[in-house]
């Protein structure tokens, strides 16, 4: 009789990031699941509060460039019925990611969770289930994809406005729905006439400014899709040099099925129209205890328009002060709220600005 899979909840936390609950070395902690982390990577402070110290040097490659690591092996990983004894991770200072998504981030859980079980994720149940591989039939009615495998990274073909298709990154840690890289946009001409935003992006390694355009179209393993988000620029060197990255935004859309120990997936649209969430502020802010401090306001957006600025410090959104918790209320998202949604900010001066959110890219 074939073992039945173990059923893990998850939190699609402001609809781009899965968290879940497992443990390092048996601490209990929340991880965020990411599939293009080559390998498990704990926040520093973290590992040295669970008794890592005095890991080897190392660097670090992330989406944000490179970063000084430290490198442990011999680590025990638990989420669901999955245990790894024996695991190496790297910690880094992920401090500035936590500020940028608004919440700690511990452990980033990386490949090894996803090339020793097939992965099931039902983005509408928020649950993800864990099978083992043998035996494993496919999901009916759903499209298999084949990938290629590359170092520790998997490739999709996907189809960027009418072009070739282009080999993309599967990549569940990416907030977004497409990254493209910077060799591959600037081969491409028709990138450069979309109407673009510039704006901030990073991940482990750093921030650095991109640029932010709708793609009119997006094809993936037969799906099409219109009107995407997509950030220009915001790939490093390496492996994703004239490629791109697919991330959650798109995958979201349907319920996937991973096996990645074999390299493939399967895909079955959810049924529901496409929906990509995308900011409409023009605000990158990094959450710094009881404010939002601005590092950067996207020219022509509605922040923009009325006068924020980079340095600028915001205490309240629409009212609710801000603080440790202020993207778990309802208030989190409010910057993808509808076009034409009055929200008033208030200065750490108490000065108040009222955006009127709009698509500027």
């Amino acid at each position: 009789m074939a073992e039945r899979p173990a059923v893990i909840p998850f939190e699609l936390y402001r609809g781009n990031r899965m968290f879940l609950k497992g443990s390092i070395n048996g601490v209990e902690t929340a991880m965020v699941l990411d599939s293009g982390a080559g390998v498990t990577t704990l926040d520093r402070d973290f590992a040295h509060k669970i008794g890592l110290k005095d890991g080897q040097k190392i660097e670090a490659q992330g989406t944000g460039g490179v970063q000084e690591a430290e490198l442990y092996q011999n680590v025990t990983i638990e989420a669901g019925n999955l245990k790894l004894s024996g695991a190496t991770v790297v910690a880094i200072d992920l401090s500035q990611i936590a500020k940028a998504i608004g919440r700690p981030m511990p452990v980033i859980l990386g490949r090894e969770l996803f090339v020793n079980s097939v992965i099931g994720v039902d983005f509408d149940r928020n649950e993800m289930t864990l099978s083992p591989a043998d035996g494993f039939s496919a999901p009916a009615g759903a499209t298999e994809v084949k990938l290629k495998r590359e170092g520790t990274l998997h490739f999709i073909p996907v189809s960027l406005d009418g072009l070739p298709p282009v080999d993309a990154a599967f990549d569940l840690g990416n907030g977004g729905a497409i990254s493209i890289s910077k060799e591959y946009h600037e081969a491409h001409p028709q990138f450069a006439a979309l109407p673009f935003a510039v704006s901030m992006s990073g991940g482990v390694g750093g921030v650095h400014e991109m640029k932010r355009v709708t793609l009119p179209k997006v094809d993936m393993a037969g799906f099409s899709f219109a009107a995407v988000p997509a950030d220009l620029g915001a790939l490093p060197d390496g492996p994703y040099q004239d490629r791109a990255n697919v991330g959650i935004q798109m995958f979201r859309q349907f319920k996937v099925t991973l096996d990645l120990g074999h390299d493939r997936l399967w895909l079955q649209r959810n049924g529901k129209p496409a929906d990509f969430s995308r900011d409409r502020s023009g605000l990158f802010t990094l959450l710094e205890g009881d404010h939002f401090n601005v590092m950067h306001v996207s020219p022509g957006s509605p922040a923009d328009r009325v006068g924020l600025k980079a340095g600028d410090r915001l205490v309240a959104v629409g009212g609710v002060r801000v603080g440790p918790g202020f993207f778990d209320g309802p208030q989190g998202n409010w910057s993808r709220s509808t076009p034409g949604t009055n929200v008033q900010l208030t200065k750490a001066d108490g000065a108040t600005v009222t955006l009127v959110l709009a698509d500027y890219f």
